[in-house]
């Protein structure tokens, strides 16, 4: 007996939707359903069933080519769906490709960017899949070379975001007034990886409590009617700024680099900087209507207020100093903070009027290279990603070549050939100094890694005295820093000047002993002969720190195993390893 039409499309309405594994299953019956008889294809091709399911999978897509498939599917939900599947499985293609080859690697890898956000849910997930790395409680369910997995599409998802960035203030460079401050802003995230629709959220959220905590006080919102006072509903939104834990940092965390990240100063680093308050009180006020910009002020940033009467002055507002003074007036307040500055009357203006984005993102440049100056320890010890940033802001802002330099000096591997040919280098004219700059880096780039990378078999004659094999965790007996084995050569491949400097030939086998490539447990990369490895014993432990400080750790190892009657552990070799030292991951295992 089958069941009438009504009641199989409400079971099919209660199927959960989520981004997680039910998700999925969910998906599968309404697959099967489809491949069914009539009735049940009849039910599972109704529209509005799979809209939950298409919302909980994608949050993220190219404004224009969704609208494409909008128009072709006619809002069809099912059909909408089945396109970003189809989207999604040659986004999975590709990272395949990625992974699992060396050859053509760089070209899959600018394709699948390319793809841009409508790719970013896909990736999203694979980025966040389990690994024996972030979770060794239980390998049972990791995928093959998850780790190396992980980090492409990690890495890919931080192109993305990049791009996103770089062609966002180019277009504000050149005019475009539809930028605004707050999303250039919020786009200085995107150099560590977050989409501007997570930083977008965290607004809406915070717009959506500010005006409910408004209302509580019995504030207009609304410009225009009886009661509006914009003075009064700037300081009710300090207040409310306070009571979310935002506020003046310490003196001693002014230069800390996570209040130069709107990901960070909009969630554990509230206590910030005054450039970044003003950038969440610039959010709120215009989220609620107010017309609020920042204001290049000396020593720190303001918020400068555009009264809405016409016979009354603007104002201003000093979040950073609130518990002070917070509501500035122009004739008074500012006229004498900045004559206290040694500014003349006349040439006050830039100082006192509305500031357009890139002398802000220019400050922040700035304030990234006085933090690290300053000495402050970035998270594990890296400041490419600040470096990088400030750098690229420089290039953009001033298009001056040196900084073309410096910014591509902190460029990964990816972004030499998405990055850099897809937003920074087409800003620039053909032919410019900067321009062949940035078309050498990337050309250099591409070069150094289509050399392929010889196999090396251990049972070859001339390399049957080398001991240590890839994924050797090893102790160095003069230094005696920690490192990790990544590749191996029979005799030492260094020039004669390196030969000379490092005294080579001073130890008791010389040059013509193997010599391994390894990364140090501090990122650095060595150059070790065999007479200074000590190889150890590596637990779980031991392996895991290296992954947070080797950013590109995983390209060369995609999982860990771990001995069942000891604490031991080996690292995997990655595909790309495994097909240029096919013999040593099996005689690691026999080292073990």
């Amino acid at each position: 007996m089958e069941l009438p039409l009504d009641i199989l499309i409400s079971i099919l309405e209660h199927l959960p939707a989520s981004h997680a594994l039910d998700g999925e299953e969910s998906i599968l019956v309404l697959i099967a359903f489809l491949e069914a008889n009539a009735l049940l294809r009849e039910a599972a091709k109704i529209s509005t069933i799979w809209q939950p399911h298409y919302l909980a999978r994608y949050h993220h897509c190219n404004d224009y080519e969704d609208s494409q498939r909008r128009s072709e599917t006619k809002g069809d939900w099912r059909l909408l769906y089945g396109a970003r599947r189809r989207i999604d499985r040659k986004a999975l293609n590709l990272l395949d490709h990625i992974v699992e080859q060396r050859n053509g690697q760089l070209d899959h890898v600018a394709a699948l960017c390319s793809m841009s956000f409508d790719v970013w849910d896909v990736l999203e997930m694979e980025a966040l899949n389990r690994t024996f790395y972030n979770d060794p409680s239980d390998s049972s369910s990791v995928a093959p070379h998850a780790i190396t997995r992980r980090y492409w599409a990690r890495t890919i998802l931080d192109s993305i975001a990049r791009i996103y960035a770089v062609n966002l203030w180019d277009r504000q460079q050149r005019g475009d007034f539809s930028v605004t401050f707050v999303d250039s802003f919020s786009a200085l995230s995107c150099f560590s990886g977050y989409s501007p629709k997570y930083i977008s959220l965290i607004f809406e959220n915070l717009i959506s409590r500010c005006r409910q905590h408004l209302l509580d006080k019995n504030c207009v919102l609304l410009c225009g009617e009886p009661g509006y006072n914009a003075v009064d509903l700037c300081t009710q939104i300090c207040h409310f700024m306070a009571s979310e834990g935002f506020g003046a940092v310490e003196s001693h965390a002014f230069h800390n680099i996570n209040n130069i990240f709107p990901h960070k100063y909009l969630t554990t680093n509230k206590k910030s900087i005054p450039i970044s308050l003003v950038h969440v009180f610039v959010a709120v006020a215009r989220g609620l209507g107010i017309s609020a910009s920042p204001v290049d002020f000396p020593q720190r940033v303001l918020a400068h207020i555009s009264s809405p009467d016409p016979t009354a002055d603007d104002f201003y507002v000093d979040v950073f100093g609130a518990e002070t003074k917070m509501i500035l007036s122009l004739r008074e307040d500012i006229v004498n903070l900045v004559m206290r500055h040694g500014i003349p009357a006349q040439s006050m203006a830039p100082y006192i009027s509305p500031s357009l984005s890139p002398p802000m993102l220019l400050r922040t440049s700035r304030n990234i290279l006085a933090s690290l100056n300053a000495g402050i320890v970035v998270a594990d010890n890296q400041p490419r990603v600040p470096l990088y940033l400030a750098f690229t802001l420089y290039l953009l802002m001033t298009t001056r070549e040196q900084f073309a330099a410096r910014a591509t000096a902190y460029m990964g591997l990816v972004d030499c050939v998405t990055v850099l040919p897809q937003s920074i280098a087409p800003i620039f004219p053909e032919g410019s100094a900067v321009r062949e700059h940035l078309e050498e880096k990337r050309r250099s780039v591409i070069q150094l890694h289509s050399r392929t990378i010889p196999v090396s078999l251990r049972s070859a004659p001339e390399n049957m005295h080398v001991k240590f094999h890839v994924g050797t965790i090893f102790q160095h007996k003069t230094y005696k820093y920690k490192g990790c084995i990544c590749a191996w050569d029979n005799v030492c491949k260094q020039d004669e000047k390196w030969i000379r400097e490092m005294n080579v030939d001073k130890l008791p086998k010389g040059r013509n002993q193997p010599f391994y490539t390894s990364f140090s447990i501090d990122g650095s990369e060595r150059y070790v002969a065999e007479d200074n490895i000590e190889p150890l014993n590596a637990s779980l432990d031991m392996i895991l720190q290296f992954f947070p400080v080797i950013h590109n750790f995983a390209v060369y190892f995609s999982d860990i195993e771990t001995e069942k009657t000891s604490d031991r552990a080996r690292l995997v070799l990655s595909p790309e390893m495994q097909r240029a030292f096919p013999e040593d991951d099996a005689g690691r295992h026999h080292f073990l």
